[in-house]
């Protein structure tokens, strides 16, 4: 890891203030994925339909938190590399290595949402997306919204052992208001939107223009908006998703992840602003280099 870092300092230093990635640069080594924990079924308050924003309307902050529903979420020690209970200090120290990364890829291009994707089920997705919004909203004065857009497998309210419903599903088929799918949790800056009920068309759903206008009148208020989708080659959700959001990081599991199914994902994003790879579940010391990640920005050969 100490020499990817390396690698990775040295490029951020040597790139042009107007670069843009052409390449996926790896973020860092995460932790794995595992657990469960029984989603909390309080019922939310749902606004009468006279007070919801028209759409595409800009939020404010103190609207958000005056509205958005506070179920009182139970994190399962399984899902967060923050918590005492977990195994290992160094993955929750990945994660701050990831967000210092993309606050300085923010410093050079124009940043605040991020597609959290990767090639196929059970690499690590959900794991890294929930625990890099942590991480955001950790910090002082710092808030992160994250959504659930993985409305054919949805698994971050079991994580944040929060409410899975109402949410992204109920509100692009008309059946919830912006705030009614709005979680917050007192205690850090953190706002979820779960994925809702489950739904027949979940394609045509985010394709709708909705989620869209969602995402442009909430990101705003966020440092980052960071998106949890479906796995690139199961469905179409992640490329549709991608094409309104700032950027993409693919989630890939070290061992498990074929190389040529990798490649493939990654030339779904080459028109997307593919930010890099994160290597989840990675031995620390080990060789990965059969996946041919580059260890720097760009052309960077490192």
């Amino acid at each position: 890891m100490s020499r990817i870092h390396e690698a990775l300092k040295r490029a951020e230093e040597q790139r042009p203030s107007a670069w843009k990635p052409a390449e996926p640069t790896p973020f860092g080594v995460a932790g794995g994925e595992g657990g469960s924990a029984s989603a909390v079924s309080r019922a939310l308050y749902s606004p009468k339909w006279g007070e919801i924003p028209a759409p595409g309307r800009r939020l404010r902050l103190e609207e958000l938190r005056q509205r958005s529903s506070k179920p009182g979420w139970k994190l399962n020690p399984d899902y967060d590399a923050f918590s005492p209970q977990h195994s290992s200090a160094l993955c929750a120290e990945q994660f701050r290595t990831l967000r210092s990364r993309l606050y300085r890829l923010k410093e050079k291009s124009p940043l605040r949402t991020l597609v959290v994707t990767s090639t196929l089920p059970g690499e690590g997705k959900t794991f890294v997306a929930l625990n890099l919004a942590l991480a955001i909203a950790r910090q002082h004065e710092r808030r992160a919204l994250l959504i659930d857009a993985d409305l054919r497998a949805s698994r971050i309210h079991v994580g944040l052992g929060a409410p899975s419903a109402p949410g992204l599903s109920d509100y692009l088929s008309g059946k919830a208001d912006e705030f009614s799918i709005l979680q917050a949790d007192p205690k850090v800056e953190l706002f979820l939107v779960p994925a809702g009920k489950p739904v027949p068309n979940p394609s045509e759903l985010l394709a709708n223009g909705m989620l869209k206008s969602f995402i442009d009148g909430v990101s705003p208020v966020f440092e980052w908006v960071i998106v949890d989708t479906p796995p690139v080659l199961a469905v179409a959700d992640a490329g549709i998703i991608a094409e309104f959001c700032d950027g993409v990081m693919v989630v890939v599991r070290a061992n498990k992840t074929p190389h040529d199914l990798v490649k493939t994902t990654l030339q779904e994003f080459r028109g997307n602003n593919l930010l890099g790879v994160v290597l989840n579940d990675a031995s620390e010391g080990a060789n990965y280099g059969g996946y041919s990640f580059r260890a720097g920005f760009g052309t960077d050969k490192k």
